[in-house]
């Protein structure tokens, strides 16, 4: 059945995240198969280690991150969109546009998770934290502005 609020480009932009975190998962593996027994898992803000363990540990982050995915493409596809948390009443006849705006707030969210989980897990494979703390800075800043533009034009369609 398809789903009018589910754009072509937001099924690109859905591929392209797992795409990213597939990614991940293959320096994560191949990281555990060469990196020596023990390696820097964790860095301060100013990128000095911290923190000590297996490679496996590499592993995680792309773990970790794809429940975090799944659920939300769990949601766009399988959940009424009905059932979603809107921030605002939507207007009868504004439906389409409204859960259009929610599912580019999902997938963009899907994407920029995935970004970071790449990015992340190539900086620890490479050994270097110089970067981990501005990648983080920024993923948090372009979530944070994602969510409130989706947020914006949820509301501006939901009243027109």
């Amino acid at each position: 059945m398809a789903k009018p609020y589910i754009t072509k480009k937001h099924c690109i932009i859905e591929i392209v995240s797992y795409v990213l975190m597939l990614a991940a998962f293959i320096i994560a593996i191949v990281g555990m198969v060469v990196l020596p027994e023990e390696i820097a898992t964790h860095f301060d803000g100013a990128g000095n280690v911290d923190g000590y363990g297996s490679p496996a540990v590499l592993i995680m982050l792309p773990i970790i991150m794809l429940v975090c995915n799944g659920v939300t493409s769990l949601i766009l596809h399988l959940l009424p969109p009905d059932a979603w948390n809107t921030p605002c009443k939507i207007q009868p006849g504004q439906e389409v546009v409204v859960y259009r705006d929610m599912a580019s707030m999902l997938v963009w969210m899907e994407l920029q998770i995935s970004a970071f989980t790449l990015f992340d897990t190539i900086m620890t494979y490479r050994q270097s934290g110089k970067m981990i703390l501005v990648g983080a800075i920024v993923f948090g800043v372009v979530l944070t502005l994602t969510i409130i533009y989706e947020i914006i034009m949820i509301v501006r369609h939901s009243k027109k």
